[in-house]
């Protein structure tokens, strides 16, 4: 759960009359045309007013202006070298506005003026963290830490540094301090529940209490909103508003898998609301945009700006696609916003929020009894995937590197916190049983020059040697990552958190993908997707006939067998990809969710 270490902004304590609270008032509730307006006009009359120039940096931030927050923020800077607020807030406004190299430099030249301000030192860590600039980023921590003691905060956020360099233990000991040290806080609660989904050594049963207390945590402060409060017209039958909300509406894996439902829904049955709420957008937001009957974009992360914008929208069921991950609205789905909420695709287990009424999976990846005690949702199956992939602009087949290289090489491009010892361990001995093979790791997080020699090292202990390995990190443009396949003859998926994104492109780039099947969800969703595609022959279900598999199909490689033109089109002809079908399925069971909420309604006789 990759959550932004603080908030990008602290708000300056008012200096400016009344007409300035006003203005203030507008930008929090988030009607920022017209808080602009008057922030302007304020500061036309006292341009030297730093409180204002701060303010109005803040305003074009929340509407994806960050050239004219820069602007303003710097001006701020200029008029009072000493402002730590500008500081911290201009680094971070240049990020957003694609200068990341920029907000390091000048971050570390603003440095030893503010390193004493906490928050300064934490927007400039995860600057460079954002640049994989992961030991820099952890430093900064521990030194500052070093001289004026634990901050909880920081703890937090150099756990987060900790996933990126591949050191889970770490990570999770961070985590659990910062819950020492603040025990109601929901972002470290939710970043150690999310952490134990990847770990093989997580109790299944703590790792669902850490859920339920990041929901307690989430919803406290938030009085329970009775479902069936909501004035909507209770009939089963009649078209519904769905909005689905999620910061990954654009290049990035969830998006694959959301839009055959905006694509082939049946919109004389579902009225779709996108809601979008994410500082950028790229060419896959213009795409899903169109798709969708309605559209609503938030720049800010603001739980109350963003709980009114789905307000506005009057949604019948609302469904999000994060979970604990990254910007989730879950913070702002807390106060209960649709009669139904619903949580699907992004996240591999429950959200614990008793608002939350329901969570979509299928058979494979929950099996019925014991997953469904493991929910604080409902769970609604459909199968056979719950999953639908849409692939992107595939390019053509490429021949396997087998046949030229005469060695076969094994390939995995997982998130790096899915790379665990235990299945370092499980590709020693696969290595072992193919002589001359190779492995080929692929994570963004390899662009770190310091994640490579960590990975390095714990590949070493693990049996594999360095000339064994090639390391790779992220390609800039979505063709020459899919073109990375073409130099892998196997797909090793990882364990205990299997790859759902990447089993997809692999098959249809044409590469087998071998998976061992796990006892929760995050480690059966390659059980679904192999299910689905049809090629269950590549499913083991102990790690020993993970290995046998593995080495087995590297014999029928070199002997030219494992057509990639095969694979791919039997996964595109599956129901893996069948987006017409999936979309009928994933939408009847968003109406028969609501067909609850309506036998509820009427039997009931509530009203708003």
């Amino acid at each position: 759960m990759a959550i932004s270490p603080v908030s990008p902004y602290r708000s300056p304590v008012p200096v400016s009359p009344v007409k300035f609270q006003q203005a203030m008032q507008l930008l929090h509730a988030g009607k920022y045309d017209a808080a602009i307006e008057r922030l302007q006009a304020l500061q036309r009359l006292d341009p030297k007013d730093t409180t204002v120039c701060n303010a109005l940096g803040k305003a074009f931030a929340e509407t994806g202006r960050y050239e004219q927050s820069v602007y303003y923020v710097e001006r701020c800077l200029a008029l009072n070298p000493g402002d730590r607020v500008a500081a911290g807030n201009l680094i971070h406004m240049l990020g957003l506005a694609g200068k990341k190299k920029e907000a390091a430099a000048k971050g570390d030249e603003l440095f030893k003026r503010f390193s004493s301000d906490p928050h300064f030192v934490l927007v400039l860590a995860s600057t460079h963290a954002g640049l994989s600039h992961y030991s820099r980023a952890h430093q900064l921590l521990t030194d500052f830490m070093k001289i004026y003691g634990p901050v909880p905060a920081m703890v937090r956020y150099g756990g987060s540094i900790l996933l990126n360099l591949g050191l889970l233990r770490e990570a999770e000991a961070a985590f659990r301090e910062s819950i020492r040290m603040a025990p109601d806080e929901p972002t470290s609660i939710g970043l150690l529940a999310a952490t134990l989904n990847y770990v093989p050594w997580a109790d299944r049963a703590e790792n669902f209490e850490l859920h339920r207390m990041f929901g307690r945590s989430a919803e406290s402060g938030h009085a329970p909103v009775n479902p069936l409060s909501f004035a909507n017209d209770p009939d089963p039958d009649r078209p519904i508003r769905v909005a689905v909300i999620s910061p990954d509406f654009r290049e990035h894996p969830v998006a694959r898998f959301v839009e055959a439902i905006m694509r082939f829904r049946d919109k004389r049955s579902v009225h779709l609301t996108g809601i979008f709420m994410y500082p950028t957008d790229d060419d896959v937001t213009v795409e899903l945009r169109a798709l969708c009957d309605g559209w609503r974009t938030i720049r800010t992360s603001k739980p109350g700006v963003i709980s009114e914008v789905v307000r506005e929208e009057k949604p019948d069921v609302l469904v999000e696609f994060s979970g604990l991950t990254a910007n989730s609205p879950l913070f702002s789905m807390s106060p209960r916003l649709a009669p139904v909420q619903v949580s699907a695709i992004g996240y591999p287990h429950t959200t614990g929020m008793s608002v939350i009424d329901y969570r979509i999976v299928d058979s494979l990846t929950d099996p019925p009894g014991e997953a469904d005690r493991y929910a604080t949702e409902t769970l609604v199956r459909i199968d056979p995937c719950f999953l639908c992939y849409t692939p992107r602009n595939l390019p053509p087949i490429g021949t396997s590197p087998a046949q030229k290289n005469g060695f076969v090489t094994f390939g995995t491009f997982n998130k790096i916190t899915k790379y665990t010892d235990e299945a370092f361990a499980l590709w020693s001995r696969i290595l072992d049983g193919v002589p001359r093979s190779k492995l080929l790791i692929k994570t963004a997080a390899l662009d770190g020059e310091d994640v490579r020699e960590i990975m390095l090292g714990r590949l070493e202990r693990a049996g594999i040697p360095r000339d064994r390995v090639e390391l790779a990190g992220l390609q800039d443009r979505a063709q020459d990552h899919l073109r990375m396949y073409d130099r892998i003859d196997i797909a090793l998926d990882t364990y205990p958190y299997n790859g759902t994104t990447t089993t997809c492109e692999a098959l249809a780039m044409g590469v087998p993908v071998v998976a061992l099947e796990g006892c929760v969800h995050a480690g059966r969703v390659g059980v679904s997707l192999l299910h689905a595609a049809g090629m269950t022959e590549l499913l083991a279900q102990t790690p020993e006939e993970y290995v046998e598999r593995a080495v087995g199909l590297a014999s029928k490689v070199i002997a030219g067998g494992a057509a990639r033109e095969q694979i791919r089109k039997q996964m595109l002809e599956s129901s893996l990809c069948d987006g017409a079908a999936y979309a009928g399925r994933w939408c009847g069971a968003i109406r028969e969710c609501w067909r609850t909420w309506c036998a509820r309604k009427r039997a009931s006789g509530a009203t708003a």
